[in-house]
């Protein structure tokens, strides 16, 4: 079925979304033609779906399951008013930020599958996006049928050895393995953590092997929205030192804190796209 969604510019671009380094797995598959609108697809959990600008209804088309649109719905965090947070930006004398603004508009924090997202992360680790997105697709070719990511259930079983090889995984497999066990073994529940207080949750991801400060913080953004997080990589660390260089690490994440309140992780996401584009 194809639901229709009235979006301005200011609230939804998926160049801007699937670009800003928080999925995987968000893609443009047709560019637009002879009038016809560029074409986006996402894939996350068992959920599939197609999208594109409806010009002449001036809305977005997204066509998916009729059981799936309430997790889209929920997945792209429609209920949200990202206007509201961008108001509050643009009372700001932080110049950097609004400028990062201007450059990303139609960016939202999405609301992705906990499992997914999980693994995601756990193979970001000092990795970059590209070998992410080809590691990924790898794991869901081998151990799935290429469209969806695998289950925890298939990834427990793997020897280490053949989830290393041709996957680029590297030390990275053997926390996959020992996760994907835990979870089928009922000793880990990723559910019951995305429901725990910040601090507990924090708590319980740090407690995990394969699992530090940086992911943490990109699984409780990305896939357990906790909209205070912050997630500090090698651009939020090249963005510190070069456009807030008035400031120490732990003073501007300060700054973040006292002046985004409730939206960091929004903030985090607006200056890393930019400067990327940069």
């Amino acid at each position: 079925m194809v639901f229709s969604k009235k979006l301005t510019a200011e609230e939804f671009n998926p160049e801007v979304i699937m670009n800003s380094g928080q999925v995987f797995r968000m893609k443009r598959e047709t560019k637009g033609a002879d009038g016809m609108p560029d074409t986006y697809s996402a894939c996350s959990g068992d959920n599939d779906v197609y999208f594109y600008l409806n010009k002449e209804k001036d809305t977005w088309d997204f066509a998916c399951e009729e059981n799936q649109w309430d997790f889209w719905q929920n997945y792209f965090d429609f209920k949200t008013d990202y206007i509201k947070y961008n108001n509050l930006i643009r009372k700001s004398d932080d110049k950097f930020l609004k400028e990062a603004l201007m450059d990303s508009f139609g960016m939202r924090i999405l609301r992705q599958d906990l499992w997914e997202v999980f693994i995601s992360y756990v193979i970001s680790q000092n990795n970059n996006i590209p070998k992410i997105k080809k590691s990924i697709q790898c794991l869901c070719d081998r151990y799935s049928d290429g469209i969806h990511f695998p289950k925890a259930e298939v990834l427990a079983y793997i020897p280490e050895s053949e989830l290393m090889d041709g996957t680029a995984l590297g030390y990275r497999a053997d926390y996959i393995i020992g996760i994907a066990k835990q979870v089928v073994e009922e000793s880990l529940d990723i559910e019951k953590i995305s429901m725990q207080p910040y601090d507990k949750a924090m708590e319980s991801l740090l407690k995990i092997k394969g699992i530090g400060p940086k992911v943490a913080n990109c699984i409780m953004l990305y896939g357990f929205h906790f909209m205070e997080s912050y997630p500090i990589d090698t651009w939020m660390k090249k963005i510190i030192a070069e456009d807030y260089s008035n400031y120490s690490k732990n003073d501007y994440l300060e700054y973040i804190n006292e002046n985004y309140s409730g939206f960091q992780g929004y903030v985090q996401q607006l200056q890393f796209y930019h400067k990327r584009n940069k």
